[in-house]
């Protein structure tokens, strides 16, 4: 391997290029030298150069425009940054650019060594075999036996994250940690799934001899990944195994190994295997109650039908959940389709791509507002006026019960599965008033109720619906009804001031 080292410093580029010469077992070729980004770009449109070593810090063009010269002109030759700042924000620059390593001044043999072996395994194994590959790939491969494991991290340490550079930079942590775990693993290959929903949603595939060989090596790789990331990351990773089998598509593998992943929703985060269901389905919603809703059109108890059917879907055994899912959305679709025959309903294969996106939920809440989200889509084909019945109808409920709390809308949005802006746009279409003016509303018509007893304190009232800071309660309550609330009581319900306890 030719390696081509960038310095404005000679005597770096000196002790650099002597360091390297006499790493053990190390198979280099021609040492380069070039002491600016113009130079090492001549350099390398002339000899045939197999790695790249740049300092980030010089004059003219810097070890990052260099970095994206190179992924342009040069997109197989691999890029280590040098650089004597431990400052996330080159790191992340290096890693939009796609820099194979870094390495920290001054540069250490042990550091040298581990990096020339990093990339020579990886330039090994990308000539043996592309280890990315389809799940069509995947099942054209000849291994008596294969099996898929599904990775993600999972939700929370936010603080953590922030201190790691963000999601950028911990996604490029995640997949060399893995991807350098798999290295002495030749059996391992990476499948780009149709189900995966971010970036951080990894399917790892395995194809040997026999079941145990292939328990035994995604084991290895999941207990490797898991010591660094507890060690290093300290942020929470799950991992999903589908059964090992001789016969199992790769989407049925896949299914299985996101299925097993869900369970950290109940459980936290671990490792899960895929068990399959031990008893036939029944059931965990009320089939008559949904189905009178869908006959009647009432969109507002369909979805809360729904809602009550994934809540009790929870209580259930964790494997049959998803079937569960499935089963109350193709029963949905049926009697959408027959109470509505001449609506056009979205595709049935939505019903398997909505199950595929919601075993990488990573909690709860994300499960239920992503099932919730597409039912809302799903009415809003069948029953136009959904929007009004249902979603705000459901909102203005959450209003009136909820009043005397602190509220707003994203809550109440979160509430009934919509974004907040989107919530906004229906209030203001179907109650012509905005989301604060309709809460602002109630709370004042809640407090004219109030005031009608004499007993009642107006800084009781102002706290009973919703406001901490009375004399703002006062003016609010004036701007809406042109009197203040003493006024009003005394005025409008015509008790006496002297009987009123203002």
């Amino acid at each position: 391997m030719n390696v081509l080292i960038v310095d404005d410093e000679d005597t770096i580029l000196t002790g650099l290029a002597a360091l390297i010469a006499e790493l053990p077992e190390v198979d280099i070729g021609e040492i380069y030298s070039a002491l600016s980004g113009s130079e090492a770009l001549n350099i390398l449109s002339s000899c045939p150069i197999g790695l790249v070593i740049t300092d980030i810090h010089m004059p003219g063009i810097d070890g990052l425009s260099l970095t994206g010269t190179i992924r342009y002109r040069h997109p197989d030759i691999p890029v280590v940054l040098l650089t004597g700042y431990n400052d996330s924000s080159y790191l992340q620059q290096a890693i939009r650019l796609k820099a194979e390593d870094y390495l920290f001044k001054p540069v250490k043999e042990k550091d040298l060594l581990n990096m020339f072996e990093r990339i020579s395994h990886r330039i090994t194994n990308d000539r043996k075999r592309n280890r990315f590959i389809s799940g069509e790939q995947f099942d054209a491969l000849s291994h008596p036996v294969k099996m898929i494991m599904a990775c993600d991290i999972d939700e929370g340490g936010m603080e953590r994250r922030s201190q790691l550079g963000g999601d950028e930079m911990i996604l490029w942590l995640y997949r060399k940690v893995i991807y350098e775990a798999a290295e002495s693993l030749t059996d391992i290959y990476f499948i780009s799934g149709s189900s995966t929903v971010d970036s951080f949603n990894m399917l790892i595939g395995i194809g040997v001899e026999s079941a145990d060989a292939a328990i035994l090596e995604l084991n290895e790789l999941e207990a490797a990944v898991r010591e660094f990331w507890s060690d290093n990351i300290r942020l929470e990773i799950s991992f999903g195994m589908s059964t090992a089998s001789s016969t199992g598509p790769f989407r049925l593998l896949e299914k299985e190994a996101c299925s097993a992943l869900l369970y950290r929703i109940h459980q936290n985060s671990g490792t899960y295997r895929f068990t399959s269901i031990s008893a036939p389905l029944t059931p965990k919603y009320s089939k008559t109650q949904l189905q009178s809703a869908i006959e009647v059109g009432d969109a507002g108890n369909i979805l809360s039908e729904l809602k009550n059917g994934l809540l009790n879907i929870f209580d259930c055994e964790a494997a049959s959940q998803i079937h569960s899912v499935e089963e109350m959305l193709q029963f949905l679709y049926a009697q959408l389709a027959h109470c509505y025959p001449t609506v056009s309903l979205p595709l049935f294969n939505r019903i398997s791509k909505l199950t595929e996106m919601m075993l990488w939920s990573r909690t709860k809440d994300q499960f239920l507002q992503l099932f919730m989200h597409e039912m809302n889509g799903w009415l809003e084909c069948v029953l136009p006026g959904h929007s009004e019945y249902g979603i705000v109808g459901l909102a203005k409920n959450i209003i009136h019960s909820r009043f005397s709390e602190s509220l707003n809308i994203s809550e109440v949005a979160a509430a009934v599965y919509v974004s907040p802006s989107h919530l906004s746009r229906l209030f203001r279409a179907q109650t012509n008033m905005t989301f604060l003016e309709y809460l602002t509303n109630v709370r004042v018509d809640e407090a004219k109720k109030r005031l009608a007893d004499p007993k009642a304190k107006i800084y009781d009232i102002s706290a009973q619906v919703g406001y901490s800071d009375w004399k703002y309660f006062s003016k609010v309550f004036k701007e809406i009804t042109g009197y203040h609330p003493s006024d009003y009581r005394n005025r409008i319900l015509a008790i006496p001031a002297n009987e009123a306890d203002n």
